[in-house]
């Protein structure tokens, strides 16, 4: 019985064991050479010429693109930089007109260390207090671009309340002039009319005196 059913049970199957011949030729029948996103297995002469062309042809067309992109990063740097230099200088005159400064949340400034306190003077002067007790003090427009427009960002709706405030001070000075010129008008024109018919008496007395000063008396009837 046991003979029986040893030679029932299949033979075991040997593990294939792969040549240094068979590796060779897989690799050179199944390399995957990776040209335009597709894998090939052979390639001639001119299909591999083909490849190599549409190849050159992306890389000029990324490079053509590089070109471009730089050029118009450079100009626009540029253009970033004065504009920069102008809002500021602008924001300088402005808020030194006012006489006013802004405190900004640290929160809101992008810098990497820890900040205590952070200042807007009317120099247009961003005063950063760190925590460590280091202090650094630049015109805005000396600052990276990215701490300039969020320092902006704070500031311009509470300096659009300040020129509100500002205008109404005006407003209160413009109506108390106008008010005050139409009294002194009224003043003026009552001194000069009082003025006026004291002239106009006077020169009546002076022609009445003249008058009778011409007049030849009267001769006594003999």
């Amino acid at each position: 019985m046991s003979e029986q059913k040893n030679a029932e049970q299949p033979a075991e199957e040997k593990p294939q064991v792969q040549t240094e011949a068979t590796v060779e030729e897989e690799a050179y029948f199944y390399h995957p050479v990776e040209i335009s996103g597709k894998a090939v297995e052979t390639l001639d002469e001119q299909e591999a010429e083909r490849l190599r062309a549409e190849v050159e042809q992306k890389m000029q067309e990324i490079l053509q693109i590089l070109d471009e992109e730089t050029l118009q990063l450079s100009e626009f740097l540029m253009e970033e930089k004065n504009l920069t230099v102008e809002l500021c200088t602008l924001l300088r005159h402005i808020l030194k007109k006012l006489h006013i400064s802004f405190n900004i949340p640290p929160k809101n400034v992008p810098l990497r260390e820890k900040m205590k306190k952070v200042v807007l003077n009317e120099e247009c002067h961003l005063i950063v207090m760190y925590e460590k007790g280091e202090v650094d003090s630049m015109f805005l427009a000396e600052y990276p671009p990215e701490i300039v427009m969020a320092v902006l960002w704070d500031v311009i709706p509470e300096l659009a309340k300040a020129i509100t405030i500002y205008r109404k001070k005006i407003s209160t000075r413009v109506n108390f002039f106008g008010k005050l010129r139409k009294q002194l008008k009224n003043i003026f024109k009552a001194m000069v009319a009082s003025k006026g018919n004291a002239r106009v008496e006077e020169g009546e007395t002076l022609d009445a005196v003249k008058q009778a000063l011409e007049e030849k008396p009267e001769q006594p009837e003999q």
